[in-house]
């Protein structure tokens, strides 16, 4: 740590100094992965970009998603081909741009008798999918018997079972994708601060002002913009009023360790009333999700209510009959909503497109509401499309910079090897930073006890979290154990409880906290990570 404090304070402090007084071409308000990747291609195509985000990047919608990049298979019966293509093109450009952070996962939907689809349907359906998508052969639908699917998966339930479809989607880690890509418009150029938000918008087409505050410090600067994009997610009609409603669809998770549900394949889950349910491994865990209700509270940190737990429990209980998992062996739980766009006569979440819309408002606005994950990088193409037409075209193309090969098995086994780590630890390390491990690693041999696991396997280590409270944007404790290592939700911890005041006095000297602070952080944390909830969840009867 250089100079007393970490390195991304300097960084910031110099950001904050560059907005005195000064104009940028577009300025966009909303970190998660709909800005970020804005703000990226803004700064790629050599338009001077500022990405401000009032929370923590990726702070809401998308830190709490069921972390797939997925073409959207569910979304064929309703005729969305443009979509389904679409976001399978991007889910190929993804793997090959990040393929620490993308990974192909293999995907078994098991079809039962007199339930939902039939399998022949499902089949012409998932045949179709592959080809929109262009999935590489290897990769394709397999049709498979009863016995097919119980040899891949044999925790399914067998009764009625009429066979299934295999065929491959991808997995993410969605805030860790997040933080890559505003790395990635730094790089290109953009000046990007979290917990800096903004205020008063002062717009004409020709452009205008924004306010901006550091919620640190309560400081507030006004830039100057040529324009301005609403990418604020749930917070989209907070900026802009004026637009399209968006609707709230909360989705629910939980989290077991792997051991309690061992699958090879994220499973997709039937569910008493149509739902799209999944199981997905991920490393030492296995989480289970999502559910789709209206929600109408706060955005910011949504509840885990009993309804939605009781209704996953039904749905892995009937899948998973000799699993016997009961509320005891959750791990953790999480919540998140989607911003959708509102539609007349339509009222429950699940019948709402997952298309965007991007609106241009009278002063010039630019509001982006809806969209996905996966197709986060064609929003911001059309996002730069109505830019240029409002008399704001980029300078440039920009260079082709084809991600230089990449192998993250490869890469885990050596650092394993040279570090005597886990293949857990060594897959996850690689997981979360890349081509970037080996340094992380370095570092953390420097640290005193940094190779050690955080918790008995735990595929987090202790010089890793100094490292991430050093580099990368920390600000809370939450920062750190939620969305940059996801210890606490992805991490196995049976106690996560017994986590947090260890980590919070260990990276306290490295973000400056007073005792008192860190704990506050402590229990700021605990309400951020559900962790209370958890606990009332675990004595749930069922």
């Amino acid at each position: 740590m250089a100079g007393g404090e970490p390195l991304w304070r300097q960084r910031r402090r110099q950001d904050w100094a560059a907005l005195q007084g000064g104009g940028f071409d577009v300025v966009v308000i909303g970190g998660g992965i709909t800005g970020a990747g804005i703000a990226w291609q803004a700064a790629l195509h050599g338009l001077s970009t500022l990405l401000v985000e009032a929370r923590d990047w990726a702070g809401g919608t998308s830190s709490r998603s069921s972390k797939l990049v997925h073409g959207g298979l569910r979304y064929l019966p309703h005729g969305e081909v443009r979509l389904v293509r679409e976001v399978g093109h991007e889910r190929e450009v993804l793997e090959r741009l990040w393929p620490h952070l993308v990974r192909p996962l293999p995907f078994l939907i098991p079809v039962y008798r007199r339930r939902g689809m039939p399998l022949w349907a499902l089949g012409a359906g998932v045949w179709l999918y592959d080809r929109l998508t262009g999935v590489e052969p290897r990769h394709r639908r397999r049709m498979l018997s009863p016995e097919g699917v119980l040899a891949l998966e044999g925790g399914l339930a067998a009764q009625d079972l009429a066979g299934g479809v295999s065929y491959f989607e991808a997995r993410t880690d969605d805030a860790r994708l997040v933080y890559t890509v505003v790395e990635a418009a730094r790089a290109a150029g953009a000046v990007a601060l979290s917990r800096a938000k903004a205020g008063r918008l002062d717009l004409t087409p020709q452009g205008g002002r924004v306010e901006i505050a550091d919620r640190e410090t309560g400081e507030t600067v006004t830039v100057r913009a040529r324009a301005v994009v609403n990418a604020a997610g749930p917070w989209t009609g907070e900026v802009d009023p004026q637009g399209t409603e968006v609707v709230l669809g909360r989705g629910c998770h939980l989290v077991f360790a792997h051991h309690r549900l061992p699958l090879r394949h994220a499973v997709a889950l039937p569910a008493p009333d149509g739902g799209n349910t999944f199981a997905v491994p991920r490393g030492a865990v296995t989480y289970l999700g999502t559910t789709d209700r209206l929600y109408t509270g706060d955005p910011e940190l949504p509840d885990v209510p009993e309804e939605d737990v009781r209704y996953l429990f039904e749905v892995a209980r009937a899948a998973f009959p000799r699993a016997g998992l009961g509320p005891g062996d959750l791990l953790a739980v999480y919540a998140g909503v989607r911003p959708l766009v509102a539609q007349a006569g339509k009222a429950d979440t699940r019948e709402l497109s997952r298309q965007r819309s991007i609106e241009v408002r009278r002063d010039g606005l630019i509001s982006v509401r809806g969209g996905k994950l996966t197709g986060f990088r064609s929003v911001a193409a059309d996002t730069l499309r109505h830019l240029a037409e409002a008399g704001l075209r980029p300078p440039r193309a920009p260079a082709d910079k084809s991600a230089a090969a990449f192998d993250p098995a490869r890469a885990a086994a050596d650092l394993g090897r040279n570090y005597s780590l886990t293949g857990l630890a060594a897959g996850e390390i690689v997981g979360r930073h890349g081509s970037s491990a080996g340094e992380v690693l370095r570092y953390a041999a420097g640290r005193p006890g940094g190779l050690e696991p955080v918790a008995a396997g735990a595929p987090v280590l202790w010089g890793e979290l100094d490292y991430l409270a050093e580099r990368e944007d920390v600000f809370t404790l939450a920062d750190l154990l939620i969305r940059r290592s996801a210890l606490l939700w992805f991490g196995g911890l049976e106690e996560p409880e017994a986590v947090l005041r260890p980590v919070a006095k260990r990276i306290a000297p490295i973000l400056g906290w007073s005792p008192e602070e860190a704990a506050g952080q402590v229990q700021e944390c605990r309400r951020e990570a559900h962790l209370d909830r958890l606990e009332e969840l675990r004595r749930l009867a069922l």
